[in-house]
């Protein structure tokens, strides 16, 4: 197959998340199983117009506020030149509209909607408008076939009025980052001060704040703990100032971006990953955690909801209630059994999700979806 996508990023972009690492995942092994994927992205501060990454080939023009209108304008010289057999548009942020620009089959591809939680995230105008454009999906998606990584996705398409049955659910892997020896998780776990990790980009709906807080109210009972926050973002540099007022200078680190490295020691060594979320699609620390063997204590949210079994696999509290996080934290941290038990069923759990599952199954929807389209083509010729 000769394949399209289409989304606001590529892995290399500055500001590229997990969206970015979904997709670079699953089509880096589609087309190393040989068929052709073309990514169309916006480009960035010294990128290369064109260049393979990660076996896909990638195509970047402009920025994100003339992305739609870059698409409008140069699908069809894509497909004039590629002859796509298919196309997947990856909506995690405003809709592409590219059933209007191409007469090709088209997978709609999504993680979450964000619905309310834009409005933690950005300012009113635009927050209306991406919550505008949310609902008004069914109305020039009608005919397309959606995947998305989560049940809790799935609910809320059919909430806005997707059919059911145009639906997918396909899990994210697991990192193929290997697991540390059960003995070494525990030397390290020892050998230094213990510590909640917090690890995301620094944005508001990620709820750093409700972390910070929830530390806060968790410090005043254990002075033997640490807080690491791990990632870069706008809000990174307001946080020392909180801090510094409350007098946590010295027991909250602000590693800014790690590499993958740092990210793999530092959530095997954490007493627990904060996931404080106000929306996720799923939650690919949290797997990546559990393979580890370190649960995620994560807000009560859709996507996190799945990722995190309540009282099996980890803990969840309601979002945005630092007290609640906070009550979870010392109840973790001061049962050993309960930590013990909820990490062996965590990492027992996420060895059900694999990337090379995830891209074979988006592969057979892709196919399925070329087929409908040649067979429909031939009915109405005839």
């Amino acid at each position: 197959m000769n394949i399209l996508v289409v989304n606001y990023r590529d892995r290399l972009h500055p500001a590229a998340g997990g969206a970015e690492k979904h997709l670079h995942r699953i089509f880096s092994l589609i087309a190393q199983a040989g068929h052709q994927v073309v990514l169309f992205t916006t480009s960035f501060k010294g990128a290369q117009e064109r260049e393979v990454v990660d076996g896909i080939q990638v195509v970047r023009k402009g920025g994100d506020l003339m992305f739609q209108l870059n698409c409008a304008l140069n699908l069809r010289k894509l497909d004039k030149e590629f002859n796509f057999d298919v196309v997947v548009e990856d909506l995690n942020k405003l809709p592409l509209f590219t059933p209007l620009f191409l007469k090709k089959p088209v997978l709609v591809q999504m993680h979450h909607l964000w619905r309310g939680s834009i409005f933690h995230e950005a300012a009113f105008p635009v927050a209306f408008g991406v919550w505008f454009f949310e609902r008004i999906i069914p109305f020039f998606y009608r005919k397309q076939d959606f995947v998305v990584v989560s049940p809790s996705t799935k609910r809320e398409l059919c909430e806005i009025g997707i059919d059911e049955d145009r639906v997918a659910v396909i899990y994210n892997g697991s990192d193929d980052c290997g697991t540390t020896p059960e003995d070494d998780v525990q030397v390290e776990r020892q050998s230094g001060i213990p510590y909640f990790l917090w690890l995301s980009r620094v944005h508001k709906y990620k709820g750093v704040w409700t972390a910070l807080e929830a530390f806060a109210e968790f410090a005043k009972k254990h002075s033997d703990v640490k807080l690491m926050v791990a990632g870069d973002g706008p809000l990174l540099k307001k946080i020392p100032a909180w801090l510094k007022q409350r007098n946590l200078s010295d027991r909250v680190e602000l590693l800014g971006f790690v590499s993958r490295e740092r990210k793999r020691e530092l959530l095997a060594g954490a007493v627990a990953l904060l996931q404080t979320s106000y929306k996720e699609g799923w939650g690919l620390t949290v797997v990546e955690a559990a393979k580890l063997g370190t649960t995620t204590i994560a807000c009560d949210v859709p996507g996190l909801r799945d990722s995190v079994r309540n009282g099996e696999t980890g803990l969840l509290f309601q979002a945005g209630d630092a007290q609640a996080c906070a009550s979870e934290m010392d109840r973790l941290y001061c049962n050993d059994d309960l930590r013990t038990r909820l990490e062996e069923a965590a990492k027992n759990y996420v060895e059900e999700f694999r990337w090379d599952t995830a891209a074979e199954l988006t592969t057979n929807l892709l196919q399925d979806l070329v087929i409908e389209h040649q067979v429909s083509a031939v009915a109405e010729d005839e």
